[in-house]
């Protein structure tokens, strides 16, 4: 057994003697879950592979009335595919920005996915991308759509009430591929342009992958934002969080 492996096993059955919370990232062991970057017909080499593909170290609770869990989940952008349904342009651009927001409201790397709502644009990618990394939802007041953030995403740590603004920089997105998506989306484009717009969305992921993120998003960080009432009328409250900070 991997000397790594006989450390976590130690580290699990000593935790009850330990206080695990979002505030004392310290005791929480990061890497502990195998992340998968293995390449397959659905991610490719360059989703699983490129030098900027982000990944992501989660904090969750460790049953559905628990406490923090001892340990983070390694999240990859395969994963992501493997939630939304396929690799596209919009998946690897929300997944960037908002490990770009992370990096600023998480800077130990640490996210902690019981403390955070979200802001998208109304886009299956973009949506389903903030739902996964977030832990946000509709039902409970922690997801909303705005179609006026266009490319952009705003995501607050609700503990305190930290916002931040991702957006895609201008002249970052290619201007044919806007054009081919267009034309996609109108019902005109014929089989052979529908294959061109696949491939060039391809082409345009993995160029972003290849460079620092940040030359392709800029964070700011929003000032006494207020995150709007959501207007779903069955909002409830999630259960899995209230115990959390429970001591051991």
């Amino acid at each position: 057994m991997k000397l790594k492996s006989i450390v976590l096993i130690m580290f699990a059955l000593t935790i009850s003697s330990s206080q695990v919370s979002a505030e004392n990232s310290s005791n929480v062991i990061k890497g502990a879950s195998i992340a998968d970057r293995a390449p397959s017909w659905y991610a490719m080499e360059w989703v699983t592979g490129s030098k900027y593909s982000p990944e992501f170290e989660m904090l969750d609770t460790e049953s559905a009335l628990g406490r923090y869990a001892p340990m983070t989940k390694t999240i990859t952008v395969k994963d992501l595919v493997k939630f939304h349904g396929h690799a596209c342009d919009s998946l690897v651009q929300a997944s960037a920005a908002l490990k770009l927001a992370f990096n600023d409201l998480f800077p130990d790397g640490i996210i902690d996915r019981t403390d955070l709502r979200i802001l998208s644009k109304n886009s299956p990618c973009f949506t389903d991308v903030s739902a996964y990394l977030t832990g946000g939802r509709i039902n409970f007041g922690t997801l909303d759509v705005d179609n006026k953030l266009g490319a952009s995403w705003i995501v607050q740590r609700i503990s305190d009430g930290k916002a931040v603004k991702v957006s895609r920089r201008e002249g970052v997105f290619p201007e044919e591929l806007d054009r081919l998506e267009k034309k996609v989306k109108s019902g005109t484009a014929t089989p052979a342009e529908v294959t061109q717009t696949r491939d060039a969305a391809w082409d345009f992921s993995k160029n972003l992958l290849s460079h620092p993120l940040t030359e392709s998003f800029l964070v700011e960080e929003l000032h006494n934002f207020q995150y709007p009432e959501s207007v779903y009328e069955n909002v409830g409250q999630r259960g899995d969080i209230k115990h959390k900070n429970d001591p051991y």
